[in-house]
């Protein structure tokens, strides 16, 4: 026997090489355009991030709304400061921990600039400036500040300009800003380590908008504002540094929590030659990227957190409880106002949510974090999940493979969520999925295209041998056809024209193929139609068998079932065709071990059977003439297609190359197909 294991291991070894270079492509692609699905990558972030139950607010931070009912009670904005001031006079009696202001006071109130006005008036008639100051009123700026003062621990915010990196070194004029810092000085980083001779990547400002000295002098201190958004316009980190001639400051969020801690030199940074190397705020670390960034992890939409109307604050309309305690947010949430953002959970947030969620993480420290290696650990998993799928779909079948995908990728997606849900992890997930959708599409194309070559082969192969369903068959399990020779469980029958010599004798060739032609496609049809497979045509006589290529459950009763469907057929063609009128076969039909395969040249093959099966087929069939019979079987024929056949024991017979004689049964029909009853008692009995 000759078996092509050789060339199937060439044809799967073929499969997963085409994988392996499809993973290659992929691997390159990124590499080179690694920003290709980053923002892809973000949204699918914000989905799987939706999909987790949030953990709820920790119930320290309030926000204290300058919404559209207070701006109803209160006036347009924008107010005057004395308002603000009775604002932080009213949190002040709540005994809230810190007050931070989302708002910028980078100009004098309107009302103060009347005001100098009307003082500068006065003087100029002689009027003194105290007897000036006093029909003028206060000012509200000075109002402000006095509340500021006596409250004591307001951050006041302010926006830098061009935060950017500083390899990207452009500069802009912006009304207002200025590029060197005003005292008092922003709120900074207390200490900062660095690798000696680092010039890190940072992200760095060339100009801010501080508050108006009075306010700044009467604050607490001040804390940028800014936040990057994504390419898509989404708000996910908060940048906790941005360098500012020379210094490294803090936002807004940080410098509130930096409240609750006693020194300064509890903020931390450290620097590393290729950007921020790490964050600490009170001894804890803060997981930041390259840049400084922190993701947020939100805790929901907007109105997560507790907001209260300014209103209601100032006229002292919020219970005690609420806010006690409380570090408090002062910001627009008023639509008409603007500072609206996108979150991955609301398209349209108020922005200072963003620093309430901000604050939130720092103090509960349940952050989500990139590893530094992200990039590396997507591209690694892609790689191993791009072999595997090939190796599965070269090894395996198209159900498995495909099976074996959707585990690859349900197992990894589900990796990373959990990742992410228990602590906070996020990996990659789109660039390892995509190279495993990609890598399976393209291995099930290739898979396809050369099992159609290979099929349309065996179709053209086996079209003149086996019944079209017996050939899907074998096509959708093409392993069940090994080229070469394997040793199969079979039953083969022979049948033979009885007389056919003398026949063709007194009969013209014409007139004699015209007569094998209709027979022959009259009994070649019923074996292809009862799943056999016609191995050999002979003149008068035809050789099939049952069991292979495809295998069958009972190729016994197949080939006897096959072979009185011939006999009936036979007399059939009798009754409507005069040729066949003296017309007899005999059939032979052996069960047993035999070796099946394509035997031939290199160039001229046949799939065959040969064996001592075949040679006793042959012999059952000659010896039909011996003993007046249509079809003799052996024993074990009978005995396994166990039928309700009508049967007798002719005998024994010794044939050639069997140490043994083998029992003869002949079978002359169905029982109760018609037979006559004293016919049948003859034939009731088999030992």
């Amino acid at each position: 026997m000759v078996k092509e294991k050789p060339g199937k291991r060439r044809h799967v070894w073929q499969t997963f090489a085409v994988g392996a270079a499809i993973v290659a492509v992929l691997l390159a692609i990124n590499a080179t355009y690694p920003a290709l699905l980053a923002r892809t990558e973000l949204q699918l972030l914000d989905l799987r991030l939706k999909a987790l139950h949030q953990p709820k607010p920790l119930g320290v931070v309030a926000l204290a709304a300058i919404d559209d009912n207070s701006l109803k009670e209160l006036g347009q904005w924008p107010w005057p400061r004395a308002v603000l001031g009775r604002l932080v006079n009213a949190l002040r009696d709540y005994k809230v921990k810190a007050v931070g202001f989302d708002v910028v006071f980078s100009e004098p109130d309107a009302y103060d600039l009347q005001q100098s006005e009307i003082v500068r008036r006065l003087s100029a008639k002689g009027m003194s400036e105290d007897e000036a100051l006093a029909i003028a009123g206060p000012a509200n700026d000075s109002l402000f500040a006095s509340a500021l003062r006596s409250q004591g621990s307001v951050i006041m915010g302010f926006p830098f300009q061009s935060h950017s990196l500083i390899r990207n070194n452009q500069r802009y004029s912006l009304a207002g800003f200025v590029g060197t810092v005003e005292a008092p000085a922003p709120m900074e980083y207390g200490l900062v380590r660095g690798a000696p001779g680092a010039h890190p990547a940072v992200p760095t400002a060339f100009g801010y908008l501080p508050d108006i000295p009075i306010i700044r002098q009467a604050a607490r201190g001040s804390a940028y504002l800014d936040a990057n958004s994504d390419p898509d316009a989404v708000i996910r980190s908060q940048m906790m540094v941005i360098r500012f001639n020379g210094h490294y400051y803090l936002p807004l969020s940080v410098a509130m929590v930096a409240g609750l801690f006693p020194a300064s030199p509890l903020l931390s940074l450290e620097l590393a030659n290729y950007g921020i190397a790490g964050v600490s705020l009170g001894g804890e670390s803060v997981p930041v990227d390259d840049i400084g960034q922190m993701l947020i992890n939100f805790r929901g939409a907007g109105n997560t957190f507790p907001h209260y109307s300014a209103a209601d604050i100032i006229k002292h309309r919020v219970s005690p409880s609420e806010l006690a305690g409380k570090l408090v947010l002062v910001g627009v949430t008023a639509r008409g106002l603007g500072d609206r953002v996108s979150t991955p959970f609301d398209e349209d947030s108020a922005g200072v949510e963003v620093h309430a969620n901000v604050i939130d993480n720092l103090i509960a420290g349940d952050f989500l974090h990139r590893p530094h290696l992200n990039e590396l650990f997507a591209r690694i998993s892609a790689c191993a999940m791009g072999l595997a799928v090939s190796l599965a779909v070269a090894f395996l079948t198209e159900r498995q493979s495909a099976a074996a995908a959707g585990l690859l990728a349900v197992g990894y997606l589900a990796f990373a969520q959990v990742a992410l849900a228990y602590i906070g992890l996020v990996l990659n997930v789109l660039f390892p999925l995509l190279t495993l959708g990609f890598t399976y599409t393209g291995l099930a194309a290739y898979r396809y295209a050369t099992e159609g070559v290979e099929k349309r082969r065996l179709r053209l192969a086996f079209e003149h041998y086996l019944h079209p369903q017996v050939i899907e068959s074998i096509l959708d399990k093409p392993d069940t056809v090994k080229l070469g020779g394997e040793l199969r469980h079979l039953s083969i029958l022979f049948a033979d024209i009885i007389n056919y010599t003398a026949r063709a004798e007194r009969e013209k060739p014409e007139d004699l193929v015209a007569l094998l032609n209709a027979y022959m496609t009259t009994m070649t049809d019923l074996i292809l139609r009862s799943g056999g497979f016609v191995d050999k045509i002979r003149g008068d006589g035809v050789m099939a068998f049952w069991g292979a290529p495809a295998e069958v459950a009972n190729p016994s009763r197949l080939a006897i079932d096959c072979a009185l469907g011939m006999l009936e057929e036979l007399k059939l063609l009798r009754s409507r065709d005069p040729r066949f009128a003296d017309v007899d076969i005999g059939i032979g039909i052996a069960t047993g071990e035999a070796v099946v395969g394509n035997f031939g040249g290199e160039r001229r093959f046949d799939y065959s059977a040969i064996g001592d099966t075949v040679n006793l087929a042959s012999r059952f069939e000659s010896l039909t003439r011996q003993f007046k019979a249509h079809l003799l079987v052996t024993e074990a024929t009978f005995t396994e297609a166990d039928g309700p056949y009508v049967a007798r024991e002719v005998g024994l017979v010794k044939v050639k190359g069997k140490a043994h004689a083998v029992k003869m049964v002949e079978i002359v029909g169905r029982k109760g197909d018609g037979i006559d009853p004293g016919f049948y008692d003859g034939f009731e009995a088999v030992t």
